[in-house]
């Protein structure tokens, strides 16, 4: 298997990622386990043992794709994201420490299943607070059809021509349904849609904090927004400017994610171009909520839309993608892209 370093062929490609991926989900067993055992040592109120736990398990996760010796830019890339998503967990814990939500989704189970819990739940939909920002009344949809409907849009999209903007769309359509799926699968009988219907997004403001999924609002919020807000109310400047700052260091700390989880796969442009495009969403973001507040109106709806995608279409730009997003040689999943 050592020729696998170095493909050439389109089943070879597709062998490595075979022969990879479950390398790459083995070695991260490790990491994995470390993290179960420093939350059920933050569990049992061990708190400097679960501090001195989460030195190895950030370290291991780190050394987990050299571990493994991964050269296919896609398992690379999950593993990457695994990797970001293992530490913002173990820093959320920590750092929210006594401040930790709490568990409101009946009686508590035992501590073995309790850590279980804070492991696998990225939103804490058994906690208040929570991190689920959706409207009630963007609750009352079924998932699993609008699941169907955005699927039907991506098909749709397919039979157009890819011009940078209806390939951005097919994008965001991909991991809608991608993530949708695995939502419908993984969820419990109480979790809450991971989206909002992505064509009643209203604003860019509402697109992220109401549409968009929201995973990864926990770790924003302590590791980001709150040390931000904090340090610019000290500076004894307004409480507007605090909130503003705050926001800009979410959309930074996501933009750090993302360039990180995606270097394997794109080119320098690319993951640039993916770091400018968060930071620049929450620019964006603060700019508008400064001029429109709360307020709803069709206006604000209009300039969302055409922004947005003027801004992900700079993005596909950046990307060797020219085809229908159906259409990719998924055999060669393998072939770095830069």
């Amino acid at each position: 298997m050592d020729n696998l370093a170095s493909p050439s062929q389109p089943d070879e490609f597709l062998e490595q990622f075979l022969y990879e991926f479950p390398r790459g989900l083995t070695v991260l067993l490790i990491p994995t386990s470390l993290l179960y055992l420093t939350i059920f040592a933050f569990v049992k109120n061990h708190y400097s043992l679960s501090v001195l736990l989460s030195i190895p398990t950030l370290v291991s996760f780190w050394l987990s794709p050299y571990a493994a010796h991964i050269h296919c830019g896609v398992v690379h890339t999950l593993m990457n994201f695994a990797i970001a998503v293992g530490a913002m967990k173990i820093l959320d814990i920590l750092v929210r420490g006594k401040n930790f939500p709490k568990y409101t989704a009946g009686p508590k189970p035992p501590d073995w299943i309790f850590t279980l819990v804070i492991l696998t739940e990225l939103r804490y939909e058994s906690f208040t607070p929570n991190q689920i920002c959706v409207p009630a009344h963007l609750e009352t949809f079924s998932e699993p059809l609008q699941l169907l409907l955005h699927i039907t849009a991506f098909a749709v999209l397919q039979v157009l021509p890819q011009t940078a903007p209806i390939l951005s769309w097919e994008i965001m359509l991909a991991i809608y349904i991608i993530w949708t799926s695995m939502q419908l699968v993984l969820r419990y009988e109480t979790s809450p849609a991971l989206f909002g219907p992505l064509y009643l997004a209203d604003s860019l403001a509402g697109f992220w904090t109401e549409t968009w999924h929201n995973a990864f609002a926990s770790p924003c919020k302590s590791l980001a927004y709150n040390p931000v807000h904090k340090l610019v109310l000290w500076l004894r400047l307004p409480r507007s400017m605090a909130r503003s700052a705050g926001v800009l260091a979410s959309f930074s700390l996501m933009a750090v994610f993302h360039m990180f989880a995606l270097a394997p796969l794109l080119s320098h442009e690319g993951v640039k171009r993916v770091g400018l495009f968060f930071v620049g969403n929450g620019v964006l973001t603060v700019m508008e909520v400064m001029f429109w507040g709360r307020k709803k109106h069709w206006a604000r709806a209009v300039l969302a839309w055409p922004i947005e995608t003027a801004f992900a279409s700079w993005i596909v730009s950046a990307m060797p993608i020219t085809h229908r997003v159906m259409e990719l040689d998924w055999r060669q999943i393998c072939r770095p892209l830069n």
